[in-house]
């Protein structure tokens, strides 16, 4: 249970670095008045792609073979190689595009678009191999421990928006995070699957 928590709570923070940078600037941009839209958007945008991750991982949990399911951990792995070597996209210029887009629409609706969005697709293909290699009850501990972390992120993307800079040292280290998170997870998945022995096999 406790390696679980861990693990849980390592995968998620690992992709939310990007989100947690984005809410910081987003508390620091707008007024305290804003601030209630912008947390209750981030635990709205969050939540959804935790439940589609489950969504995907219960359908594809039908298909027969494991090994199979097992080729899903190249997603991660893949996107991991991608950080170490490339980087990450520039967080700063999406936001301020789709502010730009948005500046006559609600606030709430706009963080609940940039929290599933600005990395959504990242967290799905991540989420949805780590929720497969899970018991159904070590899947129920590990979706509340995301929900938990996900209040969390709210709190703390506030706490760092009144630290000078902060927000600027993460986006620094993040990519390297990213990297070795996915990657491991990557390979874990290919390994729990039998797909790295199955692949073996075939040579």
């Amino acid at each position: 249970m406790f390696s679980i928590i861990i693990n849980s709570t390592i995968i998620y923070w690992a992709t939310a670095l990007d989100l947690l940078i984005l809410l910081a600037i987003l508390y620091v941009r707008f007024d305290k008045k804003s601030h209630l839209s912008i947390t209750l958007g981030q635990i709205i945008g969050s939540t959804a792609l935790v439940v589609v991750s489950l969504f995907f991982a219960v359908i594809l949990k039908l298909v027969p073979e494991e090994w199979i399911l097992g080729l899903l951990g190249l997603i991660p792995l893949g996107l991991g190689i991608k950080y170490l070597f490339w980087g990450d996209d520039d967080d700063d210029e999406e936001l301020d595009e789709l502010l730009q887009k948005r500046k006559n629409k609600s606030l709430l609706g706009t963080v609940i678009i940039i929290s599933f969005a600005s990395c959504g697709a990242d967290n799905i293909a991540l989420f949805t191999p780590f929720f497969m290699t899970l018991s159904p009850s070590n899947l129920i501990l590990s979706i509340f421990i995301f929900i938990l972390n996900i209040l969390i992120l709210g709190l703390l993307g506030k706490t760092i928006s009144k630290i000078p800079h902060l927000h600027e040292i993460l986006e620094k280290y993040s990519r390297w995070i990213l990297a070795f998170v996915y990657i491991v997870l990557g390979i874990m998945v290919l390994i729990e699957s039998g797909t790295l022995s199955k692949i073996i096999s075939l040579f």
